[in-house]
């Protein structure tokens, strides 16, 4: 009994989690946009200069703060040398050592320390509208080839209930024949048609795995990975608020929040802050600066006390010599220590340094003139970009909504059509019509079937591409 319901549990768990694995593997055009946007190399790379902006920004502010170094050098003396300690000349062999501290600030120098910021700051928000201008281009990318992996997919299914009616009619048809009903000739022009139908089943089949490779490629995702495709809501090709706008106001609309057009007006004010920068160029400079060395020799000593001496000297009074007797102290010469050294020989200086450009071989000016034909250019690109932006937009606007009337005219003809052979079929069935009717009738349903699912997805398409412009997160 309990190994009976350990069992069943066991069955319990594995459908739960096969469940969970196949609606993990289903793929919708949202959540192909979104593992876009986290796994793409494009995207990725793109991320990374935003660091690199950061980074940037983060050491420039950093210039307003006074620099801070250490330095250290360490020489062997031989021979006669200077100590460096007290400047004596010296023959003995030595070591030396000096340590320094150095400050520095820059006190004015035209602004230009202030202008870089704002510069760097320009410069992390054009990276940031970078990864969405890549993002966007990625999205329409993926939303391209999702909707060419559901057209190939409907396109297969399509196909291959073509020729399974061909066949039914085959079989029928072959039937009437052997009872001498049928000529042989229209089972010939039948089995011709079934033929023909088997090549394009092939045809499909192999656009659709070519579409799904693509798309594994496009997305990162392993080749042998078995995937699913979830088909688009019926909601999704009926008119929203998209269809119903005019072309100026989807322009103006996108217009104001195309990334690579707010990037392009960020470099003319990036371009016209250089101007500034190089004009800076014209006005002095003030730094401050501070220093604190000390330094260490071996050859340095210091003298210690140890008793004293009585040295006799003669020396003659009223001409007679007298032996007198003169006391002197003694001393030792001992190394000073390292850090009695360093706490001694420690000196502190200020410094102010001004430096005024007077003529600079014509640089400056250069760097003006070249920084306002650069602010310029920055103008024209700019111009340039506003003009194919918004005659690619318009064109993309004109043809979605040409696209949704394409859509409705190829329902109307695929209707009209299916009607047209549903009543040859039905003529045919009573023998008031031909096999020639009856495949024709049929192919030019078929044909509209396929026109059908081309003007179907190029407007699905067509309208999320024109979402991702607008950055519409759903189609309600």
């Amino acid at each position: 009994m309990k190994e009976g319901m350990r069992t069943t549990i066991l069955f319990l768990i594995m459908g739960l989690f096969g469940s969970y694995a196949s609606a993990q593997n289903v793929w919708t055009i949202e959540r192909a946009l979104q593992h876009a946007r986290e796994n793409n190399l494009e995207i990725l790379q793109a991320r990374l200069g935003i660091q690199r902006a950061q980074v940037d920004l983060k050491a420039i502010r950093q210039q307003r703060i006074p620099s801070l170094s250490f330095s250290s050098n360490l020489s062997n003396s031989i021979g006669r040398t200077i100590d460096p300690t007290t400047n004596a000349f010296t023959t003995e062999n030595n070591y030396n050592q000096s340590a320094n501290i150095n400050s520095g600030v820059q006190l004015f120098n035209g602004g230009l320390v202030h202008k870089q910021v704002r510069q760097a700051q320009f410069a992390e928000q054009q990276a940031m509208l970078q990864v969405a201008e890549t993002e966007e281009d990625i999205q329409l990318l993926v939303v391209q080839q999702f909707f060419q992996v559901m057209f190939t997919k409907e396109n297969v299914a399509l196909s291959e209930a073509n020729m399974q009616l061909l066949v039914e009619q085959q079989n029928r048809i072959a039937a009437e024949v052997n009872a001498g009903s049928k000529p042989q000739n229209e089972l010939l022009e039948i089995q011709a048609e079934v033929a023909r139908s088997e090549q394009q089943v092939i045809a499909a089949d192999n656009q659709y795995n070519l579409a799904v490779l693509q798309f594994k490629q496009l997305l990162r995702i392993p080749v042998e990975e078995q995937i699913e495709f979830q088909l688009p809501p019926v909601a999704d090709v009926l008119p929203n608020e998209l269809d119903l706008l005019s072309i100026p106001e989807l322009r103006d609309r996108a217009l104001a929040m195309a990334p690579s057009l707010q990037a392009a007006e960020l470099r003319v004010e990036s371009a016209s802050l250089g101007i500034q920068m190089a004009k800076s160029q014209y006005y002095p400079r003030l730094s401050l600066g501070g220093s604190l060395s000390t330094n260490f020799s071996t050859a340095r000593r210091m003298s210690i006390p140890t008793g004293s001496t009585i040295s006799n000297q003669t020396v003659y009074l009223d001409g007679n010599p007298v032996t007198v007797g003169f006391e002197s102290p003694t001393f030792r010469l001992d190394p000073i220590p390292y850090a009695d050294q360093l706490n001694e020989n420690w000196g502190l200086g200020f410094g102010l340094q001004l430096t005024i450009p007077i003529y600079t071989q014509g640089n400056t000016s250069a760097n003006v003139q070249q920084a306002r034909i650069n602010y310029q250019s920055a103008q024209l690109q700019k111009e340039q970009q506003v003009n194919m932006y918004t005659e690619e937009l318009e064109r993309n606007i004109a043809d979605l909504k040409s696209s949704y009337r394409s859509y409705l005219a190829a329902e109307k003809t695929l209707e009209a059509s299916t009607r047209f052979f549903n009543n040859i079929e039905l003529r045919y069935n009573v023998g008031a019509s031909t096999s020639f009717e009856l495949i024709n009738a049929q192919n030019r349903k078929e044909e509209a079937q396929t026109n059908f699912l081309i003007s179907k997805y190029e407007y699905l398409a067509r309208k999320r591409g024109l979402m991702i412009y607008l950055k519409y997160e759903t189609l309600e």
